[in-house]
């Protein structure tokens, strides 16, 4: 039996080199794995400019006006907005000046609105002394001509999508999107809307593996449910490999099992059977059919949705040109007892409480998807290590695992 370190790294090994890239529009870029990195051409920002509403002023003529408890008055010389070109402070007054304008040659710090008082008489007088530097963004205080925005290998957020944006760059080189075919399978499936029988159960795995797909960036094809028909099945995974880089099904990749997929994948291409130590899951299945690569998953729902985040996600994500493709984890502090624990890895759904531990839901079994619904996370239990409450564990949040 495999531990799931050992069938992670051996499946990240087998991960395809990156797909081919392409030039898109940033605004269409969300999700998308940068393929180039993204070089700041100019300093960012390009001017120094101000932090905050007040005034732009020269601490040398603060401290020349200072009286028993402020300092001024100083006329106002300038009204500067985001936008206005840069202009010199006229010696001895100040300068009205909002936030993003440009500070004017010769201020060396801002004043926020609040601690000045407009006179009468239109000067303005202040209640502090600022330090040199005070409230100013200065020029490259972000980003400096030539600096490295942006590593290849992310997936691009929505705050590296304005990142991008304020270096001036429109378009972005990515890796094109990998073409993934999902497939159920058995007899006993019928689909959402239709009548159940006796003995049958509605096909749940299916629409969960596609959005799990999804939510990486991958363009799904659904592919239906394939019957218990050796030249059916055959037939359809053999199509399913001429234009797909990634092939997945649910249930029927147990050793020993009696099924048709094992049969027609290895009948064209290549397929090992894992038993790997994790629970919930354990059987897993790898191969190849023509160029694409096929990934068998349990039929349990919980199983399938593990298997996936554990093992799949990470292949897809490296396949995708992702360059880090494990998902992030803390250690917590843990508010239950799991007293009897298994032989294999477990992983049980969980969520963060409000004192900051992690708590459990109460049903485990690998049948009940809405143990997966009602949770945020999940908690990794180490093989044969009982864990009483107060100890702390590796806890994988949701996020983190489906993006």
């Amino acid at each position: 039996m495999k531990s799931l370190d050992d069938a992670l790294w051996a499946l990240i090994e087998k991960a395809p080199p990156a797909p081919t890239t392409e030039q898109i529009a940033i605004g269409q870029a969300l999700g998308r794995v940068l393929a180039e990195p993204v070089i700041a051409g100019f300093d960012v920002p390009s001017f120094d400019n101000s932090q905050m509403d007040g005034y732009a002023v020269r601490r040398a003529d603060l401290q020349a006006s200072v009286s028993a408890d402020a300092f001024g008055p100083l006329p106002v010389s300038a009204r500067i907005a985001a936008g206005d070109p840069g202009q010199p402070l006229a010696a001895g007054s100040v300068a009205r000046i909002f936030t993003g304008a440009p500070i004017p040659d010769g201020a060396d710090a801002v004043i926020m609105q609040e601690q000045a008082a407009l006179q009468p008489d239109g000067q303005v007088v202040f209640s502090v002394l600022p330090a040199a530097g005070d409230n100013i963004r200065p020029r490259a205080g972000d980003l400096a001509t030539g600096q490295q925005v942006l590593a290849p290998g992310i997936r691009l957020s929505a705050a590296d999508l304005g990142l991008i944006a304020s270096v001036g760059h429109a378009q972005v080189m990515v890796y094109k999107p990998l073409r993934v075919a999902v497939f159920s399978s058995g007899n006993e499936l019928r689909q959402p809307g239709q009548a159940l029988g006796s003995g049958q159960i509605y096909d749940s795995n299916r629409p969960m593996v596609m959005g799990l797909v999804a939510g990486l960036g991958c363009q799904v094809s659904d592919l239906g449910c394939l019957p218990d028909k050796f030249q059916v099945t055959r037939d359809a995974l053999a199509a399913a490999a001429q234009d797909h880089d990634i092939i997945l099904t649910c249930g029927g990749v147990s050793v020993g099992e009696e099924d048709h997929i094992k049969a027609a994948v290895m009948d064209q291409g290549e397929l090992d059977l894992w038993k790997v130590a994790m629970k919930p899951g354990k059987p897993f299945a790898y191969g190849r059919i023509g160029q694409a690569s096929f990934m068998g998953m349990p039929g349990n729902p919980v199983s399938a949705w593990v298997t996936f985040v554990m093992l799949v996600r990470p292949f897809i994500l490296k396949a995708s040109g992702v360059a880090d493709p494990i998902p992030e984890s803390v250690w917590l502090e843990a508010g239950f007892d799991w007293p009897k624990p298994d032989a294999r890895q477990e992983f049980l759904r969980a969520w963060i409480d409000d004192e900051g531990r992690v708590a459990i839901h109460p049903k485990q079994n690998s049948q009940l998807l809405s143990s997966v619904s009602g949770s945020r996370g999940l908690v990794e239990i180490p093989a044969k290590t009982p864990i009483q409450k107060g100890d702390h564990v590796r806890y994988l949040g949701f996020p983190g695992l489906l993006g």
